[in-house]
């Protein structure tokens, strides 16, 4: 394993399986069942009408610190949940209080087909998110990469709210743009990105991959905690 970008909201870690594991979680990915997100529900206003339709399996929950057991083939995840247990723990995004408000995490494995992203927005709904690249080879030609904006803190407005804006939000543009740079990180293979969230938290997006990309799969993730309401926000 390798701390390859360490930044006070965000760290990224590289090879945190070894390549047998990494194999049996990519064959997971071929095999677990999936639905196209769009069908699943009420719309999550966080997707953009050009974001594409992106598929989804069922999701997992676990509290704080523990593990589940599972049978095969769904074994394979069990190292990813101990080493993202242990990140949210030692990575130094969230202080001990913040630590002890945790009440689950809950992972959903995702595929991404060709042209799909996901638009800006922070995690403000989680305490934070994390996201693991699960496909075995992505070029860098193909887009597809996790953006982060170096911005003044951004509050967004409640779903409810009138001043939520669907289809244009200048506010939210005019923050990321005040300043107008940022990161980008790579959809390598065997990676994890591991971002903070709540009311303080990073404003991101997934720009679009490229119509000849490969499918990018994902395992996406969210760190609940108590005083947060919680969304159906993912990515």
């Amino acid at each position: 394993m390798k701390l390859t970008f360490d930044a006070n909201n965000t760290k990224v870690y590289d090879n945190i399986l070894d390549q047998t594991q990494f194999k049996k979680l990519f064959n997971f990915m071929n095999f677990v069942p999936m639905i196209h997100k769009r069908s699943h529900g009420e719309w999550n206003r966080v997707w953009g009408f050009g974001d594409g339709d992106i598929l989804m399996a069922n999701r997992y929950i676990w509290p704080r610190n523990k593990v589940r057991k599972f049978n095969y083939p769904e074994d394979c995840l069990t190292p990813f949940f101990e080493f993202v247990n242990k990140q949210i723990e030692e990575s130094g995004l969230w202080s001990e209080e913040e630590k002890n408000d945790i009440t689950t995490v809950v992972m959903t494995p995702y595929i991404w087909p060709p042209g799909s992203g996901l638009s800006w927005h922070n995690d403000s709904n989680y305490l934070g998110a994390f996201t693991f690249y699960c496909h075995e080879y992505w070029s860098p030609e193909w887009g597809g990469e996790f953006l982060t904006a170096e911005a003044n803190e951004y509050i967004l407005p409640d779903k409810k709210d009138i001043e939520w804006k669907v289809f244009d939000n200048q506010p939210l543009y005019d923050t990321i743009m005040d300043q107008g740079v940022g990161h980008y990180i790579q959809p390598k293979p065997n990676r994890l990105v591991l971002n903070k969230g709540g009311p303080h938290g990073i404003l991101h997006k997934v720009n679009k991959s490229t119509v000849n990309s490969g499918p990018r799969i994902t395992l996406q993730g969210f760190i609940r905690a108590k005083g947060i309401e919680e969304d159906c926000c993912s990515e």
